[in-house]
């Protein structure tokens, strides 16, 4: 059973779910098709022509999944299918192997690119033509007009243009427009990275500071950032005071300009603290390389955060681009100042812990909106050794399009690598400049809520400082009243961005679904991953307007209504399968009532959940599992091409474990290894190189891993390689646990099927709690791997 036929490569599927095949071109757009230039459906022949349409036309699934490819065709049908309605949008998501490239579109030979005159909808393969050619009806709003004439082709006896093959908007749902010059209001910017790095004693003990820079320095020297000779950097440090650096070419050495005086923050140098990588390279060198010796010995363990943020920004204002702040400590001075009073933890696990999620004051957001203005994003890399009050910095991050990223306890030893990892990453994905979004919906449809990373200005306009290939937005829709919606629902998104290389781009997404009156056909198009990332946004938000029980309670309130629906239709597999997401959502950090996960890591999961694409948000509410003690081949061992095939995945429950086994368990954060007490010896001195299990230290056996030659060791080695290799976003490390160790109970509180803290229920016992009335088959979403 597959829970619906276009899942995400690297999606993590239930156990009783068919694993996801490598999604292909023209496949798995589970009923997704198009308009094709007809008036909408009539026959039962328009109809399968129609699917067929936009099955072939629609924009990728890796781009753009919607929670039904099915829409309900009235408000009694919608009520009756009771699934929220919307789409999961990654507008620079990375290709899939084998898919080809976003095709360029250059209309320079029409004069302007061609948009409907009334809602500015860019021409699409769901646009009708008529007049032969010579006039079109947008798709989304219904206004006639005239082709332009350099525009104009004829058409076939199907209502279609000859010429839609030869055109890439006229027959494909994904293309990237080169924008003309009315599409900028000043040249295009170049590549701005500023690197504003706390330099206070915990930054310098733990080894933060030391990997900061020496991942800056290993980017810089790999040549790796996007943009070439274009791109600019500057650094500033701050303790309690901020330090500025003139970064100038012709200085044998850079330097340095204090400025302590917090109250009356000034840029002490007009010049020279930006500066373009290839001009000042030696400049930049050897200012990292002498950050770490200036503040070895320092005693300050204050930070000025808010502060050194409002003097990056006075820096940089006048281009924009990305500013990436490292922090160890809460910023304690200056502006901004926060107070480690604040945290609360026996506030944790009861209905006030909200108290503690939600910013004491709206300072980091006002400034995250004064940097929006200025085309700034805000990236985060915080590694606190206590309270930081997450909840109160996130949306400097938040609404500037940007990121936290939170190391808690950090120190080289065993962050570092990980710290580096994704820096280098945020350094060298494909990222856009200066960017602002707009999605359209059809006619009889609107947008009710945007969710994700990034600010709204006006109405509808989402402001984007600084795009990039793992941003992920979630839009919901609905009916408008009293209006009779159009037979297929188009939506469409429009990314206004400078690429890396000063090219003004606009990336367009044009998505379209049949809508139908009949209940079952608009279930069985459910996505179950798509959904269940919606949920989890909708379930998000409302945890933090009311309180993380409400929050569950959303959550327990749409899955009775999923199983009393699945009672009513058994065959429908999306209904199997939501039900055990769900409860894996109730079961996770981020919803669990539980008082051992501190506001700053609940902070940082929501965080992080609001912008995780599909499949890396199914695979934290249901991680997989697989086991390593028993690799047959081809299992582990690469083929022809390569390709590393994974062991089965297990249901997420210990009865799928035994004592002589060793289990892998990831959920795209972290993963785990777990040690049975009566693994074979032979088999921990090959992977471990442990002659017992009571003589294996967890620590060094994850150094040891993957290095010691042996078949077995290679096989482990290539599985935890390929895994990275599906989820490079974060970076996994990897923890090995021994049978009975302390940190035990985090790996078996992710096996979800069993009782778990917070939520004291099997599956079986929590479907019976939800309504579920066996009539003779299966319980929904169990059964063996790939049954």
């Amino acid at each position: 059973l597959a829970p619906q036929g276009h899942v995400n490569p690297f999606g993590a599927v239930p156990a009783g779910v068919a694993r996801p095949q490598f999604y292909q071109q023209g496949e798995g757009m589970g009923g997704h098709a198009s308009m094709g230039g007809m008036p909408g459906p009539g026959s039962h022949q328009d109809h399968t022509a129609l699917l067929k349409d936009i099955e072939m036309c629609n924009s990728p699934a890796h781009f753009m999944r919607s929670t039904v490819s099915r829409l309900p065709s009235s408000v009694s049908v919608k009520q009756k299918v009771n699934i929220p309605l919307g789409v999961v949008l990654q507008p620079l998501a990375p290709l899939p192997p084998e898919m080809e490239d976003v095709p360029s579109v250059n209309f320079v030979s029409v004069g302007t690119i061609v948009r409907c005159k009334s809602c500015r909808t860019y021409v699409n393969p769901y646009v009708h033509w008529e007049a032969n050619g010579r006039r079109w009806r947008c798709n989304l709003c219904g206004e006639g007009q005239a082709t332009t004439e350099a525009y104009v082709n004829s058409l076939d006896d199907q209502g279609k243009r000859v010429d839609r093959f030869q055109k890439h908007e006229l027959h494909k749902g994904a293309v990237e427009y080169i924008a003309p010059g009315e599409y900028m209001v000043r040249p295009p910017q170049p590549p701005v990275f500023m690197f504003v790095i706390d330099v206070s004693y915990t930054a310098v003990v733990t080894g933060m500071l030391d990997t900061v820079v020496s991942s800056i320095k290993e980017v810089i020297q790999s040549g790796q950032i996007p943009g070439g000779q274009r791109v600019q950097v500057g650094i500033i440090t701050f303790d309690t005071s901020l330090h500025f650096y003139n970064l100038n070419s012709n200085l044998s050495q850079p330097q340095m300009l204090v400025v302590s005086d917090l109250e009356d923050l000034f840029l002490p140098l007009p010049d020279d603290i930006l500066v373009p990588i290839h001009e000042s390279y030696q400049s930049i060198m050897n200012l990292l390389d002498s950050l770490p010796a200036m503040f070895r010995d320092t005693r300050i363990n204050e930070s000025c955060m808010g502060s050194a943020v409002k003097g990056a920004f006075m820096a940089m204002k006048h281009i924009g681009g990305k500013l990436l702040v490292f922090g160890a400590c809460i910023p304690s001075v200056g502006d901004l100042c926060l107070k480690s009073t604040r945290d609360n933890p026996r506030l944790l696990g009861t209905d006030r812990e909200v108290e503690l999620l939600r910013p004491v004051n709206d300072g980091y957001k006002d400034l995250g909106a004064e940097l929006t203005r200025a085309q700034i994003s805000v990236e985060m890399f915080l590694g606190p050794q206590q309270y930081i009050d997450l909840a109160s910095i996130s949306p400097l991050a938040k609404y500037t399009g940007g990121d936290i990223r939170y190391y808690p306890n950090f120190h080289l030893q065993h962050s570092g690598l990980k710290l580096k990892n994704e820096l280098m990453h945020v350094l060298t994905r494909y990222m856009g400049w200066e960017a602002v979004m707009r999605v359209r919906v059809s006619r009889g449809w609107q947008i009710t809520k945007f969710y994700g990373h990034l600010f709204i200005r006006g109405q509808d306009l989402l402001v984007v400082p600084n795009c990039h290939s793992d941003q992920t937005f979630a839009i919901a829709f609905d009916m408008q009243e009293n209006v009779t919606p159009d037979p297929i629902l188009c939506v469409q998104s429009a990314l206004l961005y400078t690429n890396s290389d000063g090219e003004r781009r606009i990336r367009v997404h044009t998505w379209a679904g049949l809508t139908s009156q009949h209940y079952n056909e608009i279930i069985q198009s459910v996505d179950v991953q798509a959904t269940t990332a919606m949920l989890s946004q909708i379930a998000l938000s409302r945890s933090l307007e009311a309180n993380l029980p409400e929050g569950r309670n959303r959550l327990h309130t749409q899955c009775q209504q999923i199983v009393q629906a699945y009672n009513m239709s058994p065959d429908a597999e999306a209904l199997q399968f939501l039900p055990l997401y769900i409860m894996g959502m109730l079961k996770s950090q981020a919803f669990r009532p539980t008082a051992d996960i501190p506001a700053d890591l609940r902070t940082y999961i929501w965080m992080r959940l609001e912008t995780l694409n599909v499949s890396q948000l199914a695979a934290y509410f249901y991680p997989r599992m697989m086991a390593l003690h028993n690799l047959q081949d081809p299992v582990g061992t690469p083929d022809e091409n390569d390709c590393i095939q994974l062991p089965e995945m297990l249901n997420l429950t210990s009865e799928s474990m035994t004592q002589d086994g060793i289990y892998l368990l990831e959920d795209g954060e972290v993963m785990l290894m777990w040690v049975g007490r009566a693994v074979d010896p032979c088999i921990l001195q090959a992977l471990f190189g442990a002659p017992s299990f009571e003589q294996m230290d967890s620590v060094a056996a994850e150094a040891v891993i993957g290095t010691r030659g042996d078949p077995l060791s290679n096989k482990v080695a290539h599985i935890l390689q390929r895994v990275r290799a599906e989820r490079p976003v974060p970076y996994m490390m990897l923890k090995i646990i021994r049978c009975g160790e302390q940190s035990e109970p985090r790996f078996f509180a992710s096996l979800i099927e069993d009782r778990t803290i917070g939520l004291q229920s099997t599956y079986t016992e929590f479907l019976q709690r939800m309504g579920y009335r066996p009539q003779g088959q299966a319980p929904p979403g169990q059964g063996g791997p790939g049954q």
